[in-house]
C-alpha cells in the first residue's frame, strides 16, 4: 500500500484489504503487521483502564472466588500462544473480505445502515450462540480436564486481556474464528456487511472479552434492558455451570442456563485484591456493591 493509495479516503478501506501474497512480504512488513496489532492490544487494555477512571468510576466489583495471584510458565505461554494467533487469524479475514467485495463492501462511498449499522447486533447475536454451545461443549467432564480447565484457575478475573486471553490454544482459536463464522454467516442470509461493520465487531469485542475479565462495575444498558454486564461472566468464573455466553446473556436466558449477580453473594475479607491488579488497586478494595 503506497501513500497514492490513501490520497482518495474512499480507497483507504479497499486498500487495507488488499490480498498479500505472503511470499513477497519482507521481514520488516510481516514484523510490523504483528507489532501493530499487539501493541493495538495492548492500547485498548491501557485506554480501557484510563476511560474508567475519568468517567469518575471508582467501584469495583468484590472478590468472591480463589484470585490467582501469580501467572506460571503455563499462563505465560497460553498467553503468548493466544496473542500470536491473533495476527494470522485478522490477516486471513482481510483477505477473505478481499475476495468476497459483493457481500463484503470496503469503500466509504458504500456505507449504509443496512451493511454497516444493523450487521453489529447482530453479528453479537449470531456469536454468542454457538460460542455459548462450544463452551458447554468445553465443560463436560469428560473434555473440561484437558483444555477448558485451564481457564478455570482463575476464579476473581482482574487483569484484563491477559487473564481473557489465557486459555488453551484449541480454546482460544475456536472462540477467535467463530468471529469470522458470524460474519460469514450473515451473509448467507442474504445481508452486506460493510468492512467498517467487521472492524467494529472486533474491536467491541476485544473491549467486552477484556472487560469481563476485570474487576470493574460497568454495564450497557438501554431501553431499559441491560445488553452487557461484566459481572454475569465474573458468575461463570464463580459458579462454572452458568452464564456461557461470551458477550451477551440472551442465549443462557434462552436455554436457562442464565444466573444473574446477586449482591448479597458471600464475599470472604481475606480473599480481597491487596496488590494492584489491572487497575484494581488496594484503595478501591470495598467499594464495591
Amino acid at each position: 500500500m503506497s501513500f497514492s493509495d490513501l490520497a482518495d479516503p474512499r480507497d483507504v478501506l479497499s486498500s487495507l484489504t488488499m490480498a498479500y501474497n505472503l511470499r513477497e512480504w519482507t521481514y520488516l512488513r510481516t514484523l510490523s503487521f504483528v507489532a501493530v496489532l499487539l501493541v493495538q492490544l495492548e492500547l485498548v487494555n491501557t485506554a480501557m483502564k484510563v476511560f474508567y477512571k475519568w468517567g469518575g468510576k471508582t467501584k469495583v466489583v468484590p472478590v468472591r472466588g480463589k484470585h490467582l495471584d501469580q501467572l506460571d510458565m503455563q499462563d505465560i505461554i497460553f498467553i503468548g500462544c493466544s496473542k500470536m494467533a491473533i495476527p494470522p487469524f485478522i490477516f486471513l479475514l482481510l483477505r477473505w473480505c478481499h475476495h468476497n467485495p459483493t457481500l463484503i463492501p470496503s469503500s466509504l462511498s458504500s456505507v449504509t445502515f443496512l451493511n454497516t449499522l444493523l450487521p453489529l447486533p447482530l453479528l453479537f447475536i449470531i456469536y454468542d450462540l454457538p460460542y455459548s454451545l462450544a463452551h458447554r461443549f468445553l465443560h463436560l467432564h469428560w473434555v473440561y480436564p484437558y483444555i477448558h480447565k485451564h481457564h478455570h484457575k482463575q476464579k476473581a478475573p482482574s487483569r484484563g486481556n491477559l487473564d481473557a486471553v489465557n486459555v488453551h490454544p484449541v480454546e482460544f482459536h475456536i472462540g477467535e474464528y467463530l468471529h469470522w463464522f458470524a460474519v460469514w454467516f450473515l451473509t448467507q442470509l442474504g445481508l452486506k456487511v460493510h468492512l467498517l461493520s467487521i472492524v467494529a465487531f472486533l474491536f467491541l469485542a476485544g473491549v467486552m472479552a477484556s472487560l469481563n475479565h476485570t474487576r470493574f462495575d460497568v454495564k450497557w444498558s438501554a431501553l431499559g434492558v441491560t445488553w452487557y454486564d461484566p459481572k454475569d461472566h465474573d458468575v461463570h468464573h464463580r459458579l462454572p455451570r452458568t452464564n456461557y455466553g461470551q458477550y451477551i446473556q440472551l442465549w443462557d436466558k434462552v436455554l436457562g442456563t442464565w444466573r444473574g449477580y446477586r449482591d448479597d453473594d458471600r464475599v470472604v475479607k481475606e480473599d480481597q485484591l491487596t496488590g494492584r491488579y489491572e487497575g484494581v488497586s488496594k484503595s478501591s478494595l470495598g467499594k464495591g456493591k
